[in-house]
């Protein structure tokens, strides 16, 4: 076993500057669907553009950008973003002037007046819900503080204010107006579409290796970027899609396993395998689980779990694949069930806010040094009677929308945008390109140029599609603050130093006043994520108890948090330099397989937990309801020794921890042959835990295999 694990999960030992350029390589490489992304992306900021332009609208940069920021998943998501949009200027354009009205005129109040708006505008990124409303109240709420520089004229002051709320706007409804053309000529759901182009790359792999034929280039190359590009992006699409919270888990779970198969389909081309009689036989009936997974998804029915019999392959990786794929039906396992078993309690109405918006200590924390980087920046350029610098607090509105919660990452990513944006698009445009351009002709097709730039990162996975933004807006910043072409430089350069100024502050402030890895961050995440999976699997839920049914709802929002959380810094992990890089990298691996298992686990749990609550009494007999019980408890001790376990390597040792884990207690003989559906459902859970458990002892978190 130990040298099945170890092979299945070969560390990375590239250094940092082999890594990323080989990550830039595939992050940048051309994917089913993404042409189509950027253009219409390019399409509706070179619309807004124009209509800015054409009627000379003050801070007409925040109308383009909105066309990064709203979802396009599909059109009810569109159409969401942009109305949440429309309903968020109420907030920002009464708040500002009116504070204004009554603080700005005196130096000290002023003062008081931005910190306060700035810590109420950092809350409020934090805390909203919706991503576009964050990015809108975060970004034209800085824009509007930076506007109130000076206590007058209050006349003019208010008109800019006024404008800056009808630029996002304007940007909502052209994105929305090119998003309804769009879907109406094309159909497909983005987010299938990308799992099924992975799921057919490994559907055409494990054939070849089937006919015992080389694997064709075209083939190994679409494995190869899948890997390299990861799943980010379709999680991202997932989350913040438009269905259920059920179909929802669900996706989150096949993109996660799908892309672990990628990762075993990629370790396999790179090994040159040598695939006996036996091999094919289980390449090909694996191949046919993939085929009848993508028949499925694109019918919109639940997968068939296709028996291949109790032939094992030589071959860890092919075994390793195999589970994986084998896995995916499971997700669905209870799908029917749930739609039988209405809960009795209604669904909490989801409000503005998250749930724990007035509780949770790290949103005032979040706020707080949001508040002191801005306020850092201001005191600066107040000092400096720099007024161009003003942009600064912007930036750190934008740096904060960043769903990546890594320092390195966020640094290299902000930095990097605001050079190309600024320096590299922004001034040399402005330098090499306009002098030239007579009319706006010819600044469209520059404007367009450059938006396709940002555009083509900003549709990379998560690890680099944050940079896109931050292209967008330093380039943005520089060419649409004015309307007509600049021939001083002074303007821009003050601007995009107002960019180096703001993303510097969030930096100081967030990373290296509280610095803490990218890997300690996911490996407690996933520890706590043990825990709370734990304290499900023994959650007594009674059918009329709404207290109960409620403690289980706040249990299964933090475990889904705690999944993004873990995606998010596992996708920094390779930022991170330093000696203890290779260690990490190997504990990444290994994070991310087990998260791929786990959420398989979770939704089977939950299929169980809600099957057994408001199930019919005749559905299982006494015996079996002990059985499942004791199948929580074992599964429940089994969880909390495995965070023991992983907590134990806290100080990233390579060797394995005296902390042991209890294997899972399996059923009787008498009751593993009950054909019951939901005994079947213990019985699945058990086997996951059983795998968990043997490569966690097998190799220890950080050993560099």
């Amino acid at each position: 076993m130990a040298t099945a694990v170890t092979a299945a999960f070969p560390s990375d030992k590239r250094g940092f500057t082999a890594w990323f350029w080989d990550f830039l390589r595939s992050e940048l490489a051309p994917y089913p669907g993404r042409g189509l992304i950027v253009a219409r992306t390019t399409i509706a900021a070179t619309i807004t553009m124009i209509l800015v332009m054409t009627f000379r609208i003050p801070g007409g940069f925040l109308g383009p950008l909105f066309a990064f920021l709203i979802s396009r998943e599909d059109l009810a998501a569109t159409r969401k973003s942009a109305l949440t949009i429309v309903a968020a200027f109420g907030l920002g354009g009464l708040f500002s002037p009116i504070g204004a009205a009554m603080f700005a005129s005196i130096p000290l109040t002023h003062f008081m007046w931005e910190g306060v708006s700035l810590f109420l505008i950092f809350f409020l990124i934090g805390t909203i819900r919706e991503y576009p409303a964050a990015a809108l109240v975060g970004i034209m709420g800085a824009s509007i503080i930076g506007l109130w520089y000076l206590p007058g004229p209050a006349e003019a002051n208010l008109e800019r204010t006024l404008w800056q709320i009808a630029s996002p706007a304007l940007g909502a409804a052209v994105t929305f107006a090119v998003e309804a053309v769009f879907h109406a000529f094309h159909q497909k759901d983005e987010v299938l579409t990308a799992l099924d182009a992975r799921l057919e790359a490994i559907e055409k792999m494990l054939q070849s290796y089937a006919a015992g034929s080389a694997v064709p280039q075209t083939i190994s190359s679409r494995v190869t970027q899948y890997t390299m590009v990861g799943s980010g992006r379709m999680r991202r699409l997932v989350t913040r899609s438009n269905v259920e919270p059920q179909r929802r888990a669900e996706l989150i779970a096949v993109t996660s396993l799908t892309g672990r198969a990628v990762d075993f389909g990629a370790a396999m081309l790179n090994s040159h395998l040598a695939f006996s009689d036996k091999d094919r036989s289980i390449a090909a009936n694996v191949a046919a689980q993939v085929a009848e997974v993508r028949n499925a998804l694109s019918s919109g029915r639940r997968p068939k779990d296709l028996k291949s019999g109790v032939v094992v392959s030589d071959l860890p990786l092919l075994r390793e694949m195999e589970a994986m794929i084998a896995l995916i039906p499971r997700v669905f396992e209870g799908a029917l069930s749930l739609e039988m078993f209405q809960v009795s309690v209604s669904e909490p109405r989801a409000g503005i806010l998250v749930d724990d918006a007035f509780t949770n200590p790290e949103h005032l924390r979040f706020a707080a040094g949001g508040c002191l980087a801005g306020m850092l920046c201001y005191i600066l350029y107040v000092s400096l009677d720099w007024p161009g610098l003003s942009s600064s607090l912007i930036t750190c509105a934008v740096t904060a929308l960043s769903t990546i919660g890594a320092s390195r990452q966020k640094q290299v990513l902000n930095i990097a945008g605001a050079v190309l944006g600024g320096f590299v698009l922004g001034l040399g445009a402005q330098i090499f390109i306009l002098p030239y351009v007579d009319g706006i002709g010819g600044f469209t097709l520059t404007f367009a140029a450059a938006s396709a730039i940002a555009a083509w990162v900003g549709t990379s996975s998560s690890r680099l599609s944050y940079c896109g933004l931050q292209i967008a807006f330093a380039f943005y910043l520089v060419h649409l603050s004015d309307f007509a072409i600049q021939t001083s430089l002074v303007p821009a350069r003050d601007r995009v130093v107002g960019v180096l100024l703001g993303i510097t502050m969030m930096w100081l402030v967030f990373d290296r006043f509280r610095p803490k890895k990218a890997v300690n961050m996911m490996v407690d995440t996933f520890i706590a994520n043990l825990r709370l999976l734990g304290g499900l699997a023994i959650a007594d839920m009674q059918e009329h108890d709404k207290e109960a049914i409620a403690a289980v709802r706040g249990l299964r929002d933090k475990i889904s948090a705690n999944f993004a959380t873990v995606n998010a810094q596992g996708d920094a992990v390779p930022f991170e330099i330093g000696p203890g890089r290779l260690p990490h990298m190997a504990a990444r691996e290994r994070i991310r397989r087990w998260q791929a298992m786990l959420r398989t686990f979770y939704l089977m749990q939950l299929s169980l937990l809600q099957a057994r609550t408001y199930g019919p009494p005749e559905l299982t007999s006494e015996r079996d309801m002990n059985s499942l019980r004791e199948i929580d408890r074992s599964c429940a001790r089994v969880f909390f020794e495995m965070a023991k376990y992983l907590e134990a390597q806290g100080d990233e040792s390579p060797s394995a921890p005296t902390v042991s884990i209890e294997r899972p207690v399996p059923l009787a003989e008498e009751t593993q042959s009950a054909s019951g559906s939901l005994l079947s459902l213990g019985q699945e859970l058990i086997k996951i835990l059983v795998r968990m458990r043997e490569e966690m002892l097998t190799v220890p978190l950080y050993k560099v295999g």
